[in-house]
């Protein structure tokens, strides 16, 4: 028998990739055609990624929560949901993103364990911050794969930091900070500064002219906006330099040591509203991770599909969006959020996860549409490294794209299921159609065959 050597450099890649994944129930008991269509696109790829937007971990032993300051959804699921995800073809996940440090730095590590167990390779969180930069390897049939996953957004106590001395390292996550400035005309600019410097909170920048303030409630905190007299209002936001080298210095590493890098941003901030626009700063972080090596960029983080780049040859996906959204069917709330949504905390023992206004996900909510959509992407790459072409197979999580609800639970019918299935109709038109729209300002055409969305080099 002859074995058939692969030559360094020249594969051929199959990537198949889901959004983010808020998963709180075990669902491979379920066998429509429209959901095992996914399962196939996933099983069938060289790698499938997506993003964990939970935590794994049990109520019992591990679920303190570690803020109080009012969070609205704490997200933690059974750790067996991990073997469900690895059952559907997912091999790769990134874990840090805003909510993963809701239960500590724990639950951060019990995480780690069970997406190994569970035959997951994971990357983005650790037990100190060079676990949580390095990449995550995996070797497959293609070669070996490499995954570098940061955040962007979170409070300074998710951070992981690095020993010094006698101190012990802090678990965390791999963050990419950023800096941003509020642009102001000359006039607007100085009447604020009168303000703040009336109030005796303001905070000023001899060199550059800029100034900030401290709000006195928050003055434990040292962050803050910083203020730039401009000719027009607009807001400006770069990377964070320490954590851009630190993030690069991965991505070259794994260059070097792998077949393919992958790369996840996960970013809660944006530049004013969440529209159809990726911040400054994702867009410089993204081509520099290009630049750097990357394959492709991976970002998420505002639960809604964004555009489409392609760069020097490599895909930028802005914006993934959802791909199980089921945090209405988490099991325990804690006290925050109660008090976050506005519930009567004197009748606390009253009040169960089934009570609504409580999750992140409003059921029926027009400013949410696209929070039920989302597509699962199948990427090809030539031999040479370059991407060759995109499928984009529309997925619907329970409602139309003018969120009206027709998988629901059971009984009272008053959830929606958000689970995905391979969306078709007027639904896959729609989804489509949105991508087309978004992806146009970065210069890139999708077209759309029957049901499918396709670009092509």
């Amino acid at each position: 028998m002859v074995t058939k050597m692969k030559t360094e450099g020249k594969h051929e890649w199959k990537v198949a990739i889901a959004g983010e994944c808020m998963t709180s129930r075990l669902f491979s008991a379920n066998k429509e055609p429209d959901f095992l269509k996914l399962k196939e696109i996933m099983d069938t790829a060289d790698v499938c990624y997506a993003h964990l937007e939970m935590s794994f971990g049990d109520f019992t032993n591990s679920a303190f929560p570690a803020r109080g300051e009012k969070k609205g959804s704490y997200l933690l699921t059974d750790p067996a949901v991990a073997k469900d995800l690895r059952w559907l073809g997912i091999n790769v996940m990134s874990l840090c993103h805003n909510h993963s440090y809701d239960f500590g730095a724990p639950v951060i590590l019990e995480t780690i364990r069970h997406c190994k167990e569970a035959d997951i390779t994971c990357a983005g969180t650790g037990i100190d911050l060079e676990e949580a930069r390095e990449p995550g390897y995996r070797e497959v049939e293609a070669g070996r794969v490499a995954l570098i996953a940061t955040t962007s957004g979170n409070p300074s106590s998710d951070w992981a930091n690095l020993s010094k001395g006698s101190m012990l390292t802090r678990p965390g996550v791999n963050p990419q900070r950023l800096k941003m400035r509020y642009l102001l005309p000359e006039a607007d600019a100085e009447n604020l500064r009168k303000v703040v410097r009336s109030l005796n909170i303001i905070q000023e920048n001899k060199e550059t002219g800029d100034f900030s303030y401290y709000m006195p409630s928050i003055q434990s905190s040292r962050s803050s906006c910083v203020f730039s007299q401009s000719d027009d209002f607009g807001i400006d936001s770069v990377c964070h330099t320490n954590d851009l080298e630190g993030n690069l210095r991965s991505i070259q590493e794994a260059k070097i040591m792998s077949d393919f890098v992958m790369v996840a941003q996960h970013y809660n901030v944006s530049e004013g509203g969440r529209n159809e626009t990726p911040p400054v700063f994702v867009r410089e972080f993204a081509h520099a991770a290009i630049d750097a090596g990357a394959d492709m960029y991976l970002g998420h983080g505002w639960h809604k599909v964004l555009g489409l780049e392609i760069y020097k040859g490599k895909p930028i996906f802005y914006g993934l969006g959802n791909f199980f959204a089921q945090s209405q069917f988490i099991r325990r709330v804690p006290f925050d959020s109660y008090e976050a949504y506005g519930h009567d905390i004197s009748r606390l023992s009253h009040l169960r996860p089934s009570d609504e206004p409580l999750h992140a996900a409003p059921t029926l909510s027009a400013a949410q549409s696209f929070w039920w959509t989302s597509s699962l992407i199948e990427a090809e790459y030539k031999t040479d490294g370059q991407i060759k072409a995109i499928n984009f197979y529309p997925v619907e999580l329970g409602a139309d794209i003018t969120v009206t609800p027709y998988r629901i639970t059971r009984n009272v019918g008053k959830f929606i299921e958000g689970r995905p299935l391979l969306a078709t109709g007027e639904n896959a038109q729609r989804i489509l159609e949105w991508l087309q729209k978004v992806s146009l300002p970065f210069g890139t055409e999708v077209k759309i065959d029957g049901d499918i969305g396709h670009w092509e080099s």
